[in-house]
C-alpha cells in the first residue's frame, strides 16, 4: 500500500533538517517507535508496537536511512518481524523537506508499506491508511513542540505519547467509515 502524508512546520528548513538528522530525537516523536541500536553507517535497529483492535503487534527490525543535504531529503528502507504474532512488515519511505514562502517548512512523507501476516487484514479495509494519518498527525505536532521548545534539555524532554490500541482503533474505525460515507454520497 502506498501511503502520503504532508503538513507545514511552522520553522526555517535548516532547523527542521537539523532535527531530521538527529535521529534518536526523531525516533523520539514516532509514536510506539524505539529505538534500540544505532550500527553506524545510518544503519539503525528498532522496534515499532502496535494495537489495532484484536491485534497487537511489536516489530523488531532495522532500517537504514540515507540523507541528501542538497536537496533535503531523506530515504529509509526498513524491515521487522512481530516474533510473537507472525506478522512481518517492509517499508521504504520518502521524506522531502521544501521551504514556504512564510519561513515555514512543508514536509512531504511518501511511504510504500508491505504487511504480511495476521496484521495485513487491516491493510485491505483502509484503517491502516486511517491509522497512519493520525499517528503523522500525532508525529508533527511532536515536531513543532522539539522546534518550539525554548531550550535543548526541554526539546530532549518532549516525546510522542504512547499509542493508546483501543481509542486509536476506534477513532481510525469511524474515521475510515466517515470517509466511505463521503465518498458513497459524492457518488
Amino acid at each position: 500500500m502506498e501511503i502520503t502524508e504532508q503538513f507545514t512546520v511552522a520553522s526555517p528548513v535548516s532547523a527542521v533538517w537539523t532535527l531530521f538528522k538527529n535521529v534518536p530525537e526523531l525516533v523520539r516523536c514516532l509514536p510506539g517507535a524505539e529505538l534500540t541500536s544505532d550500527n553506524g553507517n545510518g544503519t539503525y535497529d528498532g522496534r515499532v508496537s502496535v494495537k489495532l483492535g484484536p491485534i497487537s503487534s511489536s516489530f523488531d527490525g532495522a532500517a537504514t536511512i540515507d540523507f541528501d543535504d542538497d536537496e533535503r531529503t531523506l530515504q529509509i528502507k526498513g524491515r521487522g518481524v512481530d516474533r510473537s504474532g507472525g506478522s512481518q512488515g517492509r517499508v521504504n519511505v520518502e521524506v522531502r523537506l521544501v521551504e514556504v514562502d512564510d519561513g515555514a517548512t512543508d514536509v512531504t512523507i511518501e511511504a510504500k508499506v508491505v504487511l504480511a501476516g495476521p496484521i495485513a487484514q487491516f491493510g485491505r479495509t483502509g484503517l491502516v491508511n486511517e491509522v497512519s494519518r493520525r499517528l503523522i498527525g500525532d508525529f508533527s505536532e511532536c515536531l513543532h513542540a522539539k522546534l518550539d521548545a525554548q531550550t535543548q534539555e526541554d526539546a530532549e524532554a518532549i516525546v510522542s505519547d504512547d499509542v493508546h490500541g483501543l481509542s486509536l482503533f476506534l477513532a481510525s474505525t469511524v474515521g475510515a467509515f466517515l470517509n466511505w460515507w463521503k465518498r458513497l454520497l459524492s457518488q
